[in-house]
């Protein structure tokens, strides 16, 4: 019950972030609601297709995932044209969906009897696929792949806190709660002072020399 509560959760929120991001962009009605449902389902599609699972949504207990966030999405859309949300509303949500979805990834996959390894690894691709392909269809670049943004290290934070405290006994709601406030504090501070990891810097820096006509501009 508390997973299936955390993953409709998580599906509201994700479903917000998604039409709010599409209705930016000017898409209609369908696009809003195609959108956000991939939003909010992409992660764990991708997550249980790896897996070799059955996708959760196609199982008759999972049909309601695709009702809540079509219903989400449409109600976003005609309230969001009369209330625009703030700016930095996306980001704030898709912390939390990022928080959420990639302990969810990581329990699921301890559950069904896969290693830590790879628990973490869909953990990750759980919290981060359906921003990315959120932002991919709203023409943004993805969260994940900016430069300056602790976004997929905050999942695997958080998912490897739930692994390792798995591996040693602790009872699993620990576990999960752990997890997201590890990763939702990380993105939430990343964004708030602008952490960021180390960026590509030149092996060699470029030092150009003034040609004969800008060296006799300068003694002018």
């Amino acid at each position: 019950m508390f997973l299936s509560s955390c993953e409709i959760i998580s599906t509201v929120v994700a479903s917000i972030a998604g039409s709010i991001a599409s209705s930016r962009v000017k898409m209609d009605l369908f696009g809003v609601i195609v959108t956000g449902t991939i939003a909010a389902i992409g992660g764990g599609t991708i997550r249980d297709i790896l897996l070799g699972l059955p996708v959760y949504w196609t199982i008759p207990t999972g049909e309601n995932y695709l009702l809540i966030s079509g219903v989400t999405c449409f109600i976003t859309f005609f309230t969001n044209q009369k209330y625009p949300p703030p700016l930095g509303t996306i980001r704030i949500a898709d912390a939390i969906v990022l928080a959420l979805f990639g302990v969810i990834g990581t329990e699921k996959s301890l559950i069904n009897g896969f290693g830590s390894s790879i628990a973490i690894v869909m953990g990750i691709c759980t919290g981060v696929a359906g921003g990315l392909l959120r932002d991919a269809l709203t023409g943004n670049v993805p969260y994940v792949f900016r430069p300056g943004e602790l976004y997929a290290t905050a999942a695997f934070l958080g998912s490897a806190t739930y692994a390792l405290m798995d591996l040693l006994g602790i009872n699993s709601s620990i576990c999960f709660i752990t997890g997201f406030c590890i990763t939702l504090l990380v993105r939430l501070a990343s964004i708030h002072w602008n952490w960021n990891l180390p960026s590509h810097q030149p092996m060699f820096q470029t030092v150009f020399h003034d040609s004969p006509t800008d060296s006799a501009k300068k003694q002018k």
